[in-house]
């Protein structure tokens, strides 16, 4: 009984800090989302199409040696059920001898790199930019040992500030100040040394352990298949962008890579909180299956949730988003919009069985998956904008995301034992959402198209009305729903409602006379 009451008592407390986690993840990612939103329409609006394709040109590069360079000895430290003083020195020496090696090699082969893309002016800039592979890799360990913690709250804090100071503040004020794509790049770099002293303050040792050689043998073991999988992961986040830019030219890359960026949103807010929360959750208790079949089935669920009505939300409202957003120098990527937002729910709930098959350990699976995903990415784009363009390009990357959900999710049915039927049975309130979404938008569109033209109104008139209709829909359809999130969700917000009426009349007692 006892050993029951001890097992029972740590689970509660272990729900309570993913619960804590996720809190402050959403709130993190929430500010920051709303702070890109802001500094990229600023940006936007003081930038062109060529800067911020020199700028995505520079990041193929250097985000690839930063994947690559560092041996996935973070993901790994998360992984272990049991680490050492030993295990985290090893580790953290290795980030930095793999951090400053990137470093080296691109400073060296920033010519060859520029000869290969035609556009000389990314030396300097990719000179400046491969410092952030060794300020990125000193503060690696640091960033892992609080995930390892579930000390969210910290990674929070630390994004934030990073974000804030980096480009709202000195990215966007050289913006004004004409300093062109060199605001972008100090700005880039501003962002991982604010972070790198906010994590710093948080772990201020890391480990008080000595090199160690099987450590180190065991951290390339299970690093490599994490590194191969984020190398893999890179190249089906950038083979788009590298196919734009070799076949469209520069300024097609700046165009085609802002849609991309409006697309990934839903996937920053939602499938960023449960990856960075759930993969050391999951980690945690990857010896329990059931616990892990009813963890991702209710990740799938919520995701799902805002996920597949912010899909349908962006197609409709695509041109409102762009003139909003960009203004009217960028409406050529309306139609490129339109399409990426097909992608948006696969986009983003592919990270439930990234998560999953990563915090299992299986590294070589979910790098096979990668490496499929990689070519169809590459591929989809290459037909794509050799047949249409821009909108060819988005196509292709859409089937080709749509093709790895499934892929990656068939994987994860097999690794926990889930059929078909229970994925399924997950989408469906999300699927409801969305239609009652779509309903409410369309008509809110239409109607506002019909009495004004001004962008503004329009999108959030209408998205308004799609909010309104999509949670009155739902509450109506609650029952027909089998759903593990659903009538708990709308339950919780009921009673907070509640509360906050309650408040009010104790506030004013004439409301409730």
């Amino acid at each position: 009984m006892a050993a029951e009451a001890g097992e029972s008592a740590s689970r509660a407390e272990e729900s309570r800090r993913i619960v804590s986690g996720l809190r402050w993840t959403y709130v993190s990612v929430f500010l920051q989302g709303v702070l890109k939103a802001v500094v990229l329409i600023v940006l936007a609006r003081l930038l062109g199409p060529r800067e911020f394709g020199v700028l995505g040109y520079a990041l193929l590069c250097t985000s690839f040696l930063e994947r690559v360079g560092q041996i996935g000895v973070g993901p790994a430290i998360v992984q272990q059920r049991e680490i050492d003083p030993d295990y985290v020195k090893t580790a953290h020496l290795i980030s930095i001898g793999s951090g400053a090696l990137s470093t080296v090699v691109i400073w060296f082969g920033a010519g060859l790199l520029a000869e290969f893309f035609s556009e000389m002016s990314l030396v300097p800039v990719l000179q400046v930019l491969s410092l952030g592979c060794l300020l990125e890799s000193l503060g690696v360990i640091a960033d892992s040992l609080l995930q390892r913690q579930l000390r969210f709250k910290e990674i929070a804090v630390a994004d934030n500030v990073a974000y804030f100071v980096g480009m709202a503040v000195i990215g966007v004020g050289l913006a004004a100040l004409g300093w062109g794509v060199w605001a972008l790049v100090i700005a880039t770099l501003s962002i991982k040394v604010v972070r790198l002293i906010a994590l710093r303050m948080y772990v201020s040792s890391i480990g008080t352990g000595r090199w160690s050689s099987s450590d180190a043998r065991s951290l390339v073991r299970m690093g490599a298949g994490f590194s191969l999988g984020r190398l893999f992961n890179f190249f089906s986040l950038q083979g788009d962008n590298f196919v734009v830019g070799r076949l469209l030219g520069v300024e097609a890359l700046g165009m085609y890579s802002r849609a991309y960026q409006l697309m990934t949103l839903p996937a920053m807010y939602v499938g960023q909180i449960f990856e960075r929360v759930m993969f050391p959750a999951m980690a945690q208790t990857q010896d329990t299956k059931e616990r892990l079949k009813l963890q991702f089935l209710v990740s799938l669920e919520a995701i799902g949730l805002v996920a597949l009505p912010a899909g349908v939300g962006m197609f409709l409202l695509s041109r409102e988003i762009i003139m909003v957003a960009f203004g009217p120098a960028w409406e050529a990527i309306v139609p490129v919009l339109s399409f990426l937002s097909f992608g948006v729910f696969f986009r983003t709930a592919y990270k439930c069985s990234d998560t999953l098959v990563r915090s299992l350990g299986a590294v070589y699976h979910y790098a096979a998956r990668q490496g499929l995903y990689t070519a169809m990415i590459v591929g989809g784009a290459w037909i794509g904008a050799r047949t249409g363009g821009l909108s060819g390009v988005a196509v292709g990357v859409v089937v080709a995301i749509a093709i790895n959900y499934l892929s990656m999710t068939r994987l994860s049915t097999t690794i926990v034992d889930l059929s078909w039927r229970e994925v399924g049975v997950a989408h469906l309130s999300g699927l409801f959402l969305s239609l009652w979404c779509g309903v409410g938008v369309y008509l809110g569109r239409e109607y506002l198209r019909s009495i004004t033209d001004h962008y503004v109104v329009q999108l959030f008139g209408a998205s308004c009305m799609g909010l309104v209709v999509a949670i009155a829909g739902l509450y109506a359809t609650r029952d027909l729903i089998p759903s593990r999130v659903v009538p708990t969700g709308l339950n919780f917000f009921a009673e907070r409602l509640h509360r906050g009426a309650h408040r009010v009349r104790a506030y004013f007692p004439s409301v409730s006379q």
